[in-house]
């Protein structure tokens, strides 16, 4: 009687595929977090890199922005991102060196027209991974990656 009620258990497979499902489940949704967050990664890069590109563009039509304008022109194009993570870099070279952007009143004119300048805008954003297995490619301590970007662009001013 036992050894039947035993043979029969061996036989049963009814039970199999939900365990097969169980050893297979976590590690299917461990690959589908990680695929999202190189999706996020990708993304965050791409819009930085093109938040940069339009910082200098706006800078090269905008000759008169003080720097503050010009951050705020990266950062309104990176909206999909946590802005206080974003740091603006910008600065000219006028032929002479290369000079932070000023402040207030943007390029002098005092330069001779028509006078090439080079605009030159580095972004950085500070990106955290939302799992550990990312986060550990990107960075074993930490988990974060700073995704950086510049941009030169020639104005006639």
């Amino acid at each position: 009687m036992m050894a039947s009620i035993a043979g029969r258990m061996v036989r049963d497979e009814r039970g199999a595929t939900l365990v097969e499902f169980a050893l297979v489940a976590p590690v299917v949704l461990l690959i589908l977090v990680a695929c999202l967050d190189f999706a996020r990664a990708l993304n965050a890069y791409a819009t930085i890199v093109n938040a940069t590109r339009e910082g200098a563009r706006y800078a090269t039509l905008n000759p008169v922005a003080t720097s503050a304008a010009i951050t705020s022109a990266v950062k309104s194009r990176a909206i999909p991102l946590d802005t206080g993570a974003i740091g603006v870099t910008v600065t000219y070279d006028d032929g002479t060196g290369t000079w932070p952007w000023p402040t207030s009143g943007g390029l002098p004119e005092s330069f001779s027209s028509p006078q090439p300048i080079t605009v030159h805008v580095a972004t950085t954003y500070d990106w955290l991974a939302s799992t550990w297995l990312v986060g550990s490619l990107f960075s074993v301590t930490t988990g974060s990656r700073t995704f950086g970007s510049e941009s030169t662009m020639v104005a006639i001013r």
